[in-house]
């Protein structure tokens, strides 16, 4: 495509706002799948989930090589725009060419330390729809190599180069493929990159805005958008608007109630999704940087993070038997970490990693103290036994089985009891927890008992 013709597509593209698809997401139906898995295809923001009256502020930069003079004009610009946002506290979202990283990180840094939302806007500002699937790949690859060793990340967000395609099914299933599940489009653009006066500026914020509108402007000269920045915010904050971060933008409802209440991007970083549906109707997932959160109308919206989530999604997350978090991760003894699922709990410490616990194993262990109790924390999941079901602590057993119940087994008698063979031993499981008798301690089992001697630290096998 000739230069000529891609600047027409651009000025004919811009020019819309697209009012049939101002809804968020938008793109053909996706097949069947599993619970809480990966998005098939990117989710497209024409605008933001809020129905109040915010915006969006967002720039695409793409510093081409030019001559010092223009550099310098596009670097004020840039300056102008951080300048101006940071005096009027907005974060805004930052469309960024691989190839400015390449040549600008230090600028490219700034952005984002400055708590901005950087998008993967390709490497050389190419027509994503003339290019094939590898091609695609290797724009988003090299752009977010670019962004590494600048120090920054798009956290799996894309914007579309000349909006080219933005809505295309097979271009957001290319972007899904390469982890970019978030493509952040825009409602409406200022077009001050032509270069527009003041007065076409103000009428299409006339026009245009509206409840969650996402608005794109563009840094490089000879844009004046960086010019009129603050008249363009006096003027959102006159229509009765506020603003809102990209962050906020893609969040809603009680997951977003809860990822803002736990700090937002500070805590647990950009989305790196839109919300899902977690299993059933009435039920929403959404992937962060930093962990996950889950909705449902029965537990409320809870976050999992961490080594938590690790485990937590190798078991199925709410597809397993733990089902949906009742609980935020919270703190354990000894600097360990826990949360509550519907169905059981999962344990972590630096020492065990992380295991679930639940059921009647679960109880008798809360029972004696859970992780700050004798046993401590657990050292594996609860797995079958030759009778019944046990799981590994710190500091013992715990064996159950529908007719015998929970009962714990410990120190040199858990020793000498695997020994001779477990559960599956000739003394089949315990029917007691350990108890003190006169030379020290002893634990029953259904075909006899264990006796352990503090004198002598020896343990006795007595069958019956």
């Amino acid at each position: 495509m000739s230069t000529s013709a891609r600047a027409a597509l651009r000025t004919a593209v811009i020019a819309l706002t697209v009012p049939a698809l101002a809804v968020i997401g938008g793109i053909a139906a996706r097949p069947a799948a599993a619970a809480d898995t990966m998005p098939y295809r990117a989710q497209v923001f024409t605008q933001g989930y809020d129905t109040g009256k915010v915006a969006t502020l967002t720039f695409d930069l793409d510093w081409r090589t030019g001559t010092a003079t223009e550099n310098a004009a596009s670097k004020a610009n840039l300056e102008t725009v951080l300048r101006v946002f940071a005096g009027n506290g907005i974060t805004g979202g930052f469309g960024v060419t691989g190839r400015f990283a390449a040549q600008n990180p230090g600028e490219a840094r700034n952005i984002a330390d400055q708590g901005h939302k950087i998008f993967n806007h390709s490497y050389s500002h190419p027509d994503f729809m003339t290019l094939t699937q590898a091609q695609r790949w290797s724009q988003l690859d090299r752009t977010e190599a670019a962004f590494r060793a600048a120090g920054i990340a798009s956290a799996g967000w894309f914007r579309a180069p000349y909006r080219s395609g933005y809505m295309n099914a097979g271009l957001n299933r290319d972007l899904a493929l390469r982890g970019f599940y978030i493509n952040a489009d825009w409602t409406f653009d200022t077009t001050g990159y032509q270069a527009a006066d003041w007065t076409t500026v103000s009428a299409r914020i006339d026009r245009y805005l509206k409840p969650g509108a996402i608005i794109v402007m563009h840094v490089t000269t000879p844009s004046t958008d960086p010019g009129n920045l603050q008249r363009i915010i006096d003027k959102i904050k006159g229509m009765g608007y506020a603003f809102v971060s990209p962050f906020q933008a893609v969040t809603r409802g009680p997951i977003r109630a809860v990822y803002l209440a736990a700090g937002g991007p500070s805590s647990l970083g950009a989305a790196t999704t839109g919300p899902m549906q977690a299993s059933t109707a009435g039920t929403e997932v959404q992937w962060f940087q930093k962990g996950r959160l889950y909705h449902s109308t029965a537990t409320g919206a809870h976050a999992v993070r961490g080594a938590i989530l690790t485990k937590y999604r190798a078991m199925g997350t709410v597809g397993s038997f733990l089902r949906y978090p009742v609980t935020d991760e919270q703190p354990g003894a000894g600097g360990g970490w826990h949360s509550t699922f519907q169905g059981g709990s999962i344990y972590w410490s630096s020492a065990t990693g992380a295991h679930e616990v639940h059921g009647a194993i679960r109880t008798k262990w809360l029972a004696l103290g859970g992780e700050a109790g004798y046993l401590g924390y657990p050292r594996s999941d609860e797995k079958v036994v030759s009778v019944g079901r046990a799981v590994q602590f710190q500091r013992g057993n715990v064996y159950w089985n529908s007719r015998d119940g929970a009962h714990v087994v410990g120190g040199a008698i858990l020793t000498r009891y695997l020994a001779l063979g477990g559960t599956g031993s000739r003394l089949g499981p315990p029917t007691s927890d350990e108890y003190t008798v006169a030379t020290g301690r002893r634990s029953d089992f259904r075909n006899g008992s264990l006796i352990w001697n503090r004198t002598t630290n020896t343990v006795t096998v007595v069958y019956r």
